[in-house]
């Protein structure tokens, strides 16, 4: 049985998460802004960019903050996951699939346990991600288990 009023207070629990994911953001990047010398920003930043750029105004140059590679947001994210890619294209081949998968939130897994609580699944998003986390990493074992291709 499930308790805590939270979870039961529809829309409020929606706006519970979306606060909650807001400040674990922010702690992430209070810690990349407070730790500039140890993403090494010093080598990516500096006088010589803002020439290079074209800055002849001081007043425009700033303050700038690099991003770690681990923020999924920021340019260095993307090239290191396009050269991630590129390494195992060069490895593997090209891929011949491009496989997609998506949520549908009348899968009887979720539709049974949210009527059962008498909620609906726009009340539980936490629900749906879950069953559909389960039903992807059953699919990829399926790939790898047996000779579909």
């Amino acid at each position: 049985m499930e308790f805590g009023n939270i979870v039961h207070s529809h829309p409020l629990f929606q706006r519970f998460l979306v606060d909650a994911y807001t400040m674990v953001e922010a702690q992430r990047f209070s810690f990349i802004r407070l730790n500039q010398k140890t993403i090494r920003c010093d080598i990516l930043q500096g006088v010589q960019e803002a020439m290079n750029r074209g800055e002849t105004n001081s007043y425009a140059i700033g303050k700038r903050i690099v991003l770690a590679t681990s923020c999924t947001r920021g340019m260095r994210y993307m090239f290191k996951n396009c050269q991630y890619v590129m390494a195992i294209c060069k490895t593997f081949g090209y891929p011949d699939l491009f496989i997609t998968i998506t949520c549908n939130v009348n899968w009887y897994e979720i539709r049974d346990f949210v009527t059962s609580k008498g909620l609906t699944t726009v009340d539980r998003p936490d629900i749906v991600c879950r069953v559909f986390k389960m039903k992807l990493d059953q699919m990829m074992i399926d790939f790898k288990r047996y000779d579909y291709f």
